[in-house]
């Protein structure tokens, strides 16, 4: 259960995050030297042609209703196959497979990349709380004192659990961004 003044600091962490969750956009930077200006542009995932999503839907409807079933890892099995048949044949289907086991790795690592990352925080944050007992009485450099140092420390600490259950989730977005790479059909 958190206290009050954790309660309010998870609130903005939690608050500033879901803000930033907003339409999402290419992010482009500028490097500059003496001589040269250049740009870059982290573009976005493609749309899909109409054949390939076609494809791509109908595969994903019977992954679905294989699952709904009672199918197990023959349904994933059966989904990995045809996915990579959606998209162009030869580059593009090599493509798609290469980006497909890369994400069936990433998920199989998922529970031991959370748990190697959820040890991290810690103790990240133990060490954070013990910073915090090094204040002296009277010392005004955080805000609120060891209040404020220990608020913070928890706020990192929640954060920081957070970053790591999205394991999953950085898997299928690898995967987006692989298989924008892929010819379409």
């Amino acid at each position: 259960m958190l206290r009050g003044a954790n309660a309010v600091a998870v609130g903005i962490v939690v608050g500033a995050l879901l803000a930033s969750r907003g339409p999402v956009a290419a992010q482009t930077a500028t490097t500059t030297t003496a001589a040269t200006t250049t740009t870059t542009t982290t573009l976005l995932p493609h749309p899909f042609s109409p054949a390939t999503a076609a494809c791509i839907h109908r595969a994903r409807a019977d992954f679905r209703s294989c699952r709904g079933g009672g199918g197990g890892a023959e349904c994933a099995m059966a989904f990995q196959s045809a996915f990579p048949g959606c998209f162009g044949a030869g580059a593009g289907v090599s493509c798609a497979k290469k980006c497909v086991t890369k994400e069936a790795t990433c998920l199989t690592s998922a529970p031991a990349t959370r748990k190697t990352c959820r040890k991290a925080c810690l103790k990240t944050n133990k060490a954070d709380v013990r910073a915090c007992q090094q204040i002296p009485d009277g010392d005004n450099l955080w805000a609120g004192g060891d209040a404020g140092c220990l608020t913070t420390a928890q706020a990192n600490l929640d954060l920081c659990r957070f970053v790591c259950t999205e394991a999953v989730l950085d898997c299928h977005t690898a995967l987006k961004f692989c298989i924008a790479n892929c010819a379409n059909l």
